[in-house]
Order: structure tokens, then C-alpha cells, then sequence
């Protein structure tokens, strides 16, 4: 009698264990599905606004991930990488379903899963082999993209997943196991596709691709003219080939890494080939009355800072020196900063609080709220913006296909299409 009773008891522990993996599956494919959903369809927004609307993700993130969108690596043949993630979490719930579906024609639950959980362990493989991918470009391009995060960590739960999932089961499985598997993965995933698609590239079909090929649109907005004082901190010859303003906060990690882009690209093209000037927009309510809140508490700090260091003629060195920092720019450590790359401290001391310096950095703020600088960064290449921290390999394209005076392909020589462009 006994003997009965403890092999019913381990008959419906296994059971209990047969459920519990599909069930786990279907949480994180509904999760991995409804973050795609909103990935795409804040994709969708950004294209059609021409990277003025980032959707749920920008009030997740101060730059909306602008670079998760704008990639050249965000769309397979025009389709959003975000979509085909949606058919891939979609099918994967639907195996769950298949494999609780087994467990009702099987006495045990670990022959049921003979052909799903192996399949979920190399949907889990493939999927965090692509996230690496996907992981490195947004770390180039010195961008946090939430959403994407949540989707890697997904991926990585559905292989360790199926991974146990598979290893406590039965371990041995036929090829005509994984046919139903294989079957319900296909049939899923490309009827989801085959329906939703059209009606996603009918929204994304008279939007230029972001690849810039001759004189094919950059991908960012055009801004016909725009003049900036000669007080703004310069390098680069007034004439080079090409023109490249960044609207940055000092305080802002993202803006450090498109100021390392730029600065290298400088070094590389040097005062003929490339002229560079900064313009302040600190997220701070502080001094910017354009911002909702504070995301930067003393970045109108660091903007005097910088004001004051270009006052003798210290201001890239400050701006290295300050974006590098990992601290809370403190006034001391401001003072810090500016004695470190040898100024005249007192000097700087007193412009730091100084009526002008509030002026010249108000300024600022108009100038590029005018030029539309909701984000930053905010590029101004040859008279189009980006923005985000934007790739180098994007930099440098749009750079190579547009001019200052603002055509979307090189002229010949002393023409510019009888286009309005840059102000040099």
C-alpha cells in the first residue's frame, strides 16, 4: 500500500514539474512580445516624426533611444528588427501551449517535452547570440536602450530555460519529436509575420531609408539656415568641407561619447577638412526653462564653467575634462576641473558667477531651442540634425554625402543647387 501511495505522490510531483516550464515560457514570450510591440511601434513614430518622437522609450531615457532607431542594424529589408522579435516570442508561447497540450496524451510530462524543450534551448542560443550583436552596437554608440535591455534578458532566461528545461527531462528525443515543435514554430511565427507585416511597411513606405547612398536623404531633418555668434567655442577653419555643430550638456554621458566621435573625426580631416562649435543646452530647470525637469541637477554649472574657460581660450580642454568626469559636478569640483588645465583661477572664479556668463549661457539655450533641441545630443551636420550619440560609421557617411551649404549630394564645384542652406 505504501509502495502505491509513493509512486502516485512522484507521479504528481513529475506532473507539477510539466507544468511549471510551460508556464514560465509563456510569461517571458508574453513579456518578450509586448516590449516588441512597443519597440516597433515607437520605431514607427520616430521615422514618421523624422527622429522628433521616440514614443514610450524617450520617457524612459534622456535620449530616447535614438541610436536603438536610427542604426543601420534597426530594420532587415525595411522591416523593424523589433517586429521580427514579435514573431519570435509570439511562437515561442505557442509552444508552450503545445507542450501542455502533450502533457494531456502522455503519462509523463518529461516525454512530452522531448521535442519542445530542446527547441526553446536553441530559440534561447540564437536569440542571445543575436543580443551580443545587438549589445555592442548600442555600447559603440554610447547608448542605454531599456527597452533592448528587457529583451536580452529574455532571450537569456529562455536558454537557461530550456536548457534545464531539457536536461532534467528526458534527454534522448527522435527527429519526429521536434516535428511538432518545429511545425508550431513556422506555422506561429510566419503567420504572424505574413499578416502584420504589410501593414507595417504600408506605415514605414514613404520614408527614406536612414542608409545615406549619393544623394539620398541622411536621415535627419533638414534646417535651411542657421547662424551662430562668433563667441562660440570654434576649431576648424570657417571654410572647411564640412560644418558640424554639437548642442550638448557637459553633463551628459552620451554627449561625451559623440564629443570623442567628433573629436577623433577632427584629428582625422583636421581645420580644412572639418570645423566644429559647441553650443550649451544643459538639461537643467535651473537655467532652461525648455526642459520638464531636472535630469542633469548642475549641468547650468558646467555650461558657466565651459563659458568661462572659453573666455581664455581653455574651452575644449574643459569640455574633455568635464564630460570625462564620473563624479557630481560640484563647484569644486568645477574649480577643480579648470585649475587642472591650467587657468587663471581667479579669473575664473569671478566670470563663473557673473551677470554676462548668465547671459551668454541664455543664449545658448535660445539658439538651440530655435534649431528645435529638445535632446541631448543634438547634431547639426552640414545643416541637418541628429539626434543621439550617432555612430561614427552614420558621422561619417552623412559627412561624405552632404555639404554646408546644405545639398543632399556634393555639387560640382561652385554651385549648391541653388538651395538656401548653413550659414558658415
Amino acid at each position: 500500500m505504501r509502495g502505491c501511495e509513493s509512486t502516485d505522490l512522484s507521479s504528481g510531483s513529475s506532473r507539477r514539474q510539466g507544468i511549471v516550464a510551460p508556464l514560465i515560457l509563456v510569461v517571458l514570450c508574453a513579456l518578450g512580445a509586448f516590449v516588441s510591440g512597443l519597440s516597433t511601434r515607437d520605431h514607427v513614430r520616430f521615422r514618421v516624426s523624422d527622429g522628433t518622437q521616440a514614443g514610450v522609450c524617450a520617457e524612459l531615457v534622456e535620449s530616447g533611444c535614438k541610436a536603438a532607431h536610427s542604426n543601420e542594424s534597426a530594420e532587415i529589408l525595411g522591416v523593424p528588427i523589433s517586429h521580427f522579435g514579435s514573431a519570435f516570442y509570439i511562437p515561442g508561447a505557442g509552444l508552450a501551449i503545445l507542450a501542455l497540450i502533450l502533457r494531456k496524451r502522455h503519462t509523463s510530462p518529461q516525454t512530452a517535452a522531448a521535442g519542445v524543450a530542446p527547441v526553446v534551448a536553441l530559440m534561447g542560443l540564437g536569440a542571445v547570440a543575436y543580443s551580443v550583436f545587438l549589445a555592442t552596437l548600442l555600447i559603440r554608440a554610447g547608448e542605454v536602450c531599456p527597452f533592448c535591455f528587457v529583451l536580452y534578458g529574455v532571450n537569456a532566461a529562455m536558454l537557461v530555460l530550456g536548457a534545464i528545461w531539457w536536461l532534467r527531462g528526458q534527454r534522448r528525443f527522435g527527429f519526429r519529436s521536434l516535428l511538432a515543435p518545429f511545425v508550431t514554430t513556422v506555422a506561429v511565427g510566419g503567420g504572424f509575420f505574413a499578416v502584420s507585416t504589410p501593414f507595417l511597411l504600408n506605415a514605414l513606405a514613404e520614408i527614406a531609408p536612414w542608409t545615406v547612398t549619393g544623394a539620398a536623404n541622411p536621415g535627419g531633418k533638414m534646417l535651411p539656415s542657421f547662424a551662430l555668434p562668433e563667441r562660440v567655442p570654434s576649431k576648424g577653419e570657417p571654410a572647411a568641407e564640412d560644418d558640424l555643430i554639437e548642442f550638448s550638456d557637459l553633463e551628459c554621458p552620451h554627449c561625451g561619447a559623440l564629443h570623442r566621435t567628433v573629436a577623433n573625426l577632427f584629428e582625422e580631416r583636421g581645420p580644412d577638412g572639418l570645423r566644429v562649435r559647441f553650443v550649451n543646452f544643459p538639461l537643467d530647470r535651473e537655467c532652461n526653462p525648455h526642459v520638464g525637469r531636472s535630469v542633469h541637477p548642475t549641468a547650468c554649472l558646467s555650461a558657466r564653467g565651459g563659458i568661462c574657460a572659453q573666455e581664455q581660450g581653455r574651452f575644449w580642454p574643459f569640455a574633455e575634462a568635464t564630460l570625462g568626469l564620473k563624479e557630481l559636478r560640484t563647484r569644486a569640483v568645477v574649480l577643480d576641473t579648470a585649475r587642472s588645465i591650467g587657468l587663471n583661477m581667479e579669473r575664473f572664479a569671478a566670470c563663473l558667477d557673473s551677470e554676462p556668463t548668465n547671459e551668454i549661457l541664455a543664449e545658448d539655450i535660445a539658439l538651440a531651442h530655435a534649431a528645435g533641441v529638445h535632446v541631448t545630443p543634438t547634431v547639426l551636420v552640414n545643416g541637418w540634425t541628429f539626434e543621439g550619440a550617432i555612430s561614427r560609421t552614420r558621422l561619417l557617411s552623412v559627412l561624405d554625402d552632404t555639404t554646408p551649404c546644405g545639398c543632399d549630394s556634393r555639387p560640382t564645384a561652385g554651385t549648391c543647387g541653388g538651395e538656401e542652406g548653413m550659414e558658415p
